[in-house]
């Protein structure tokens, strides 16, 4: 009599999904303590700092190669010429939120970021949803409605950040680069 085959232990991304939101959640305090350094050297240094980290994760994971076609490719490089411009903004913009003291601008842009997803999912990507489905963006945007009435200062920032972060997923969604090479083609263009 043989014994079943045994099923491959199933990954929780639960712990990593935990750490990321904790990490981001502290962000916040440390931009606090750089309110007197600009947004534009902070970003300028996140980019520096990137640099080297991809290129050691690169070789460690002998993506070189991914990272050559994507600089001879001209419709990749285009996309990763747009999606670099809209997470910079994104950044510059958020660090921006932090150190004015516009945390629930900040907060709100990424509250409003999921509706703005689920609008370039429908309408570029021609996703469908079912009425139930609809009716939770709906009950989310009256939500976001009633938030952003009280932010109507600063509602800019909320829809910088929440724009600019769904359109750099859009882009990162539908050009042909994985993950870690268009990080880093992403960073050596504003390097550059």
């Amino acid at each position: 009599m043989t014994e079943p085959a045994t099923a491959a232990p199933v990954r929780s991304g639960l712990p990593y999904a935990i750490g990321a939101y904790g990490m981001w959640g502290i962000f916040p305090l440390y931009l606090v303590l750089l309110n007197a350094v600009s947004p534009w050297a902070l970003v300028g240094w996140r980019i520096l700092w990137t640099l080297p980290l991809c290129a050691i994760m690169l070789s460690v994971a002998g993506q070189w190669g991914a990272i050559r076609a994507a600089l001879r490719d001209r419709r990749v490089l285009i996309a990763m010429v747009g999606s670099s411009a809209l997470i910079s903004v994104n950044w510059l913009v958020y660090i921006y939120a932090v150190q004015s003291g516009s945390f629930y601008a900040a907060s709100l842009g990424y509250y409003i970021n999921p509706l703005v997803n689920v609008l370039l999912g429908t309408v570029v990507l021609k996703e469908r949803l079912s009425k139930l489905q609809w009716l939770a963006v709906g009950l989310a945007a009256i939500g976001i409605a009633i938030l952003a009435w009280e932010a109507e200062a600063t509602l800019w920032i909320s829809l910088v950040l929440a724009f600019s972060f769904s359109t750099y997923g859009l882009i990162r969604k539908t050009v042909a680069i994985a993950p870690l090479p268009g990080l880093t083609v992403e960073v050596i263009l504003l390097a550059v």
